[in-house]
């Protein structure tokens, strides 16, 4: 038997065996609702006409390894001198989405990411005294406390919708994202790319992606999706763009409550990428039209969702999509 016949037989037997063991342990009349993203990665499913999808979360980022040895450029006052300069970031960052459906197939999205502080970049001989016996190296420092915030706008578009045709649902979509950043990256001569410790340091990202959804049955769901994050922060250093990937799945417990899971290679938050990425979620169908769920992440930290189902997702009421 050729190698790809024999690989196509093995998956074919695990599916099965699985459906057998699964199948009378979960409800065969449950429907997946359509939900524009999972504990944290986008799905191809717009959110539908009218409808709505509220998400925040609090995520802990913690970075403390930027202590270069060398001197490097400080701009203090308008003088620029050569000081030793370290960035500590010990935060929560707090993640805050609306997704709109502005037709069936379109949805708006808004938001931020906001943090709890502890982003401070240190400049460790301010005075350049330390050198001397007799004073205490601590007094020699300076610490600036650094903002870290963003807000984001974009758009997201169903190019093939759900038809029940055995394809998968595809969406594209980008948002843009500004603010102030963390420095948290060197640039090829080993400088932070701010000179001036004083204020923040502003960016301006686009985030492209493209994503899939496909449903086996009326119990699974997979998304998996590919994006591009550019930003102005990346322009100075070797890394020209970041690419992400994400992969997901749900799977129905009973009528109205789902499990999710998804993982993703790199996350943007307000300029900062938080890599690695692994949700864990429960989501619960109040009615019809509203469901809520809450997720748990490696991060760690929490997230939570409240979606309300446009026309299109009413629309797909009733049905009962079987093996």
């Amino acid at each position: 038997m050729p190698a790809k016949n024999r690989q196509f037989s093995t998956q074919c037997f695990i599916f099965i065996i699985c459906t057998l063991l699964l199948g009378p342990a979960l409800p065969i009349a449950a429907q997946l609702p359509a939900v524009p993203h999972l504990s944290t990665i986008q799905t191809a499913e717009p959110v539908g006409k009218g409808g709505s999808s509220t998400s925040f979360g609090l995520l802990q980022y913690s970075k403390v390894d930027l202590l270069p040895d060398q001197r490097q450029k400080v701009n203090i006052g308008g003088f620029e001198e050569l000081h030793r300069v370290s960035l500590q970031i010990e935060t929560f960052l707090i993640p805050v989405r609306f997704n709109y459906g502005l037709t069936d197939a379109l949805d708006l999205v808004l938001g931020g990411t906001f943090s709890t502080g502890g982003v401070r970049k240190t400049v460790h001989d301010f005075y350049n005294v330390a050198e001397e016996s007799d004073v205490d190296p601590t007094t020699d420092r300076r610490v600036y406390d650094q903002p870290l915030f963003d807000g984001v706008i974009g758009l997201k578009y169903n190019i093939k919708p759900d038809r029940n045709d055995g394809f998968p649902s595809i969406s594209i979509g980008g948002d843009a994202q500004f603010g102030y950043t963390a420095d948290d990256r060197l640039n090829t001569d080993n400088e932070f790319l701010d000179y001036s410790p004083a204020d923040g340091f502003p960016f301006f990202g686009i985030n492209t992606y493209m994503v899939g959804t496909q449903r086996f049955g009326s119990l699974f769901k997979l998304h998996a999706g590919v994006g591009v994050f550019l930003t102005s922060k990346l322009l100075k250093t070797t890394d020209f763009f970041a690419l992400n990937w994400q992969v997901g799945g749900e799977v129905a417990i009973a009528d109205n409550m789902w499990l999710l899971a998804d993982f993703s290679r790199e996350l943007p938050y307000a300029g900062t990428n938080v890599t690695n990425f692994i949700g864990l979620a429960f989501r619960y169908e109040v009615s019809n039209t509203l469901a809520f769920q809450l997720g748990f992440n490696s991060q760690p930290g929490f997230q939570f969702n409240l979606t309300f189902g446009g026309e299109k997702a009413q629309a797909l009421d009733g049905e009962n999509l079987l093996f």
